[in-house]
Formats: structure tokens, sequence, C-alpha cells
């Protein structure tokens, strides 16, 4: 039986193990991922030597898998689900009843984010930031320096595995809200201690997910995009909390 090794973003750490069960349902092979912050995973692809042998990497960002083909890592990628910024709060009227702009631009909102170049989800923020800052003038610059990297810094984490980092920063009073992925959302509503607050669209960056065929080529890499990019695939990442891309491609 064939192997099928993938690097994947973190915030497909529950969509792709579901997508990996589909999939063998029609494929015999094995699947491993290892999930991580894809700044630091693409970081490893580009220093890999011919022992790693990973076929497929998963990438919260477009930059990333066109930056493997550049250094000729990869041979194509190719956009498979969209996602937006959300909101952690503690569930309390003191932070869900406020404006969301408001809460964030007040100096005493300790807020709590990913890190930027080494999680995408950073990148993201700032850019977040950097909206509100067109309308605020000079607050982008103000949240950027004010917001806690709390995570996404290091392939280790020190968060339990059964917990989401918004969980455990707002429930061990470290922060009053985190800037996360809105595809952890469900998730997240399971503990009623904590509620999410979305962004206004005009601020919220656009996020594209892409995935890298990596060098060299490998049969059933090239089968799990096709998958990934049908109707099932995509069924199985919006009940995820991923968006659907425009085009579905049907097997």
């Amino acid at each position: 039986m064939t192997t099928l090794n993938i690097y994947a973003a973190g915030s497909l750490r529950i969509a792709f193990p579901a997508l990996a069960e589909l999939f063998k349902q029609s494929f015999s092979t094995e699947i491993h991922i290892k999930f991580g912050p894809a700044g630091l995973l693409c970081e490893k692809l580009l220093q890999k030597t011919p022992d790693d042998n990973i076929h497929l990497f998963a990438s919260a960002n477009t930059l990333h898998p066109k930056t493997l083909i550049d250094h000729r890592k990869a041979i194509s990628d190719y956009v498979f689900a969209h996602n937006r910024l959300c909101v952690t709060v503690r569930n309390e009227s003191k932070w869900t009843s406020s404006d969301i702009i408001k809460l964030l631009l007040n100096p005493e909102t300790r807020i709590g984010m990913s890190t930027p170049q080494k999680d995408p989800s950073g990148d993201y923020t700032f850019q977040l930031f950097d909206n509100i800052g067109t309308c605020y003038a000079g607050m982008g610059e103000q949240l950027k320096h004010r917001a806690k990297q709390l995570v996404g810094g290091s392939l280790e984490s020190h968060i339990p595995k059964a917990m989401h980092p918004a969980e455990f920063f707002l429930l061990n009073n470290t922060v009053d809200a985190y800037i996360g992925y809105a595809n952890y959302a469900q998730t997240i509503l399971q503990n009623p201690k904590l509620a999410i607050i979305n962004l206004p669209a005009k601020f919220n960056p656009a996020i594209d997910y892409s995935i890298a065929l990596l060098k060299p080529a490998h049969k059933m890499a090239k089968l799990f995009i096709g998958f990934l990019l049908s109707e099932k695939g995509q069924n199985c990442l919006m009940a995820n909390g991923f968006s659907k891309i425009t085009n579905i491609k049907t097997n």
C-alpha cells in the first residue's frame, strides 16, 4: 500500500483528517499528515532533504506554495478553500454587547493573535489592522504593537491538544479578545463560556487556502488534489467551517 505524506496548516487540523478518511474510501493508501504554522512548514520544505519525502503542502495562503514553485520545490498549486477572521471573547455582556471595532481600539483590551511571517493567521491579522487603520488614522500600527503574538512562532505548542488557543488564552485571562480563523467557530462555541463576534466585511481580509504538488510528483497526491477540488471534498471542507471555491471540479 502506498503512503501519502502531507504538510498542512494547523487550521486544517479538523478538516484534513475527515477529508483523508473520505479519500481512503475510494483509494487504497495510507495518509500521514503533519500540522503546523504554514510559514514554518514552508521553511522546512525549502530546506528539506530527499529523505523527507513530503508529497503535498496545504497552506493557509497562496504565497507559500508559490514560493515553493519559485524555488523548484513544487510543480503546481491550487486554491481549494476560503476562510475569514473572527474574534473570540468571553461570553459576558461586557464583551459581547460591544461594537467589535471599538472593542479592539480600546487600549485596555488585551488582544491575542498568531505570529506574522511564521503563521498566515498573523499576517492576515496585521492586514486586518492595516484595514482598520485606513478608517482610524494611526490605529493600525497601534494595534500591531499592542496585540500579543501568542502562537504560531514554533512547531511545538504548549497549548493542550484538546483546546483551541482562543479558549486557552481567554479562559486563563491572558487576553480579552482573540483574533483567529472563523472555521473554528463551531468548535469554540461548544464552550458556553465563549462567544464569537464577526468582523465587518470591509475590514476582513480575503483568505485563500492553496495546496502545492511537491516534487517529485506522487500519483496519489494528484488524486488527492482532484478529490479536494471535487464536490465531495468541497462539501467536507464546508462542513468543517470553510467556504467553497467558486469553480468546483467534479470527479
